[in-house]
């Protein structure tokens, strides 16, 4: 018996609705999984989440051990649970972004992964300074903010869904092109922004996600995704 709920396939996209944990030992290998996974306590994300916090949520981030993985969190829920679950990641890079609240900050941990900053063509604050334009540049790369101009989808933002905790689509395919992945899983999908960056992108893709009413979303939304790159191309 197939333990997820519901499985439905569009275009490069394959979207199963039901728990991860039950769905992903019968999951193909991936190039990457790409996740920013639920988080949040004293926050309600719908009736098939349970708020997970500490140990219930390390055990949670536990299922992805071993996998290429791309996770995005908060930087001292990040050293708190996610590092002593996964070790030390292997590369990281932080999104900071304006915000109301005193977090303005969240963390891109690479593990398994070498990020391909050179995927990503992001201009320095001032062109002009001597590390960029002097001898001093012997890469021709910088870690600069490539992220920096990407912002939290707002209330009022085009893309906003009914998500609480929606990413930017541009910001998780920034991480697709620096992972160089192929095949993207996201086993906490959510409204599916990970799907409609691999669909922008060309990339295949593979997503999970327990609550229905998000799950029905993410469908639409990388329906759409699909949709319009076909048109374009």
């Amino acid at each position: 018996m197939n333990p997820w709920r519901e499985k439905r396939e569009i275009g490069n996209a394959t979207l199963y609705l039901g728990d991860c944990l039950e769905i992903l030992p019968h999951l193909p290998k991936v190039d990457a999984v790409i996740t920013d996974p639920p988080y949040g306590i004293g926050f309600k994300y719908g009736v098939s989440y349970i708020d997970k916090g500490g140990d219930d949520y390390m055990r949670l981030i536990a299922i992805l051990k071993g996998y290429p993985l791309a996770l995005l969190q908060y930087p001292e829920e990040m050293m708190r649970y996610c590092v002593p679950v996964l070790g030390a990641p292997d590369d990281c890079f932080i999104w900071c972004y304006n915000s109301m609240n005193n977090r303005q900050s969240r963390i891109w941990g690479f593990w398994g992964i070498k990020p391909d900053w050179s995927q990503v063509k992001q201009l320095p604050k001032n062109p002009l300074d001597k590390r960029i334009t002097g001898e001093q540049c012997d890469s021709g790369v910088r870690h600069y903010d490539w992220c920096a101009d990407l912002q939290q989808v707002k209330n009022v933002s085009e893309e906003k869904t009914e998500h609480p905790c929606q990413l930017p689509s541009e910001l998780v395919g920034r991480v697709i092109s620096f992972a160089k992945a192929e095949t993207v899983m996201d086993p906490f999908m959510g409204s599916g922004t990970t799907g409609v960056a691999c669909m922008n992108l060309g990339r295949k893709f593979i997503g999970i996600e327990i609550e229905p009413k998000y799950f029905e979303i993410a469908c639409e939304r990388i329906e759409n995704a699909q949709r319009q790159t076909r048109m374009f191309a």
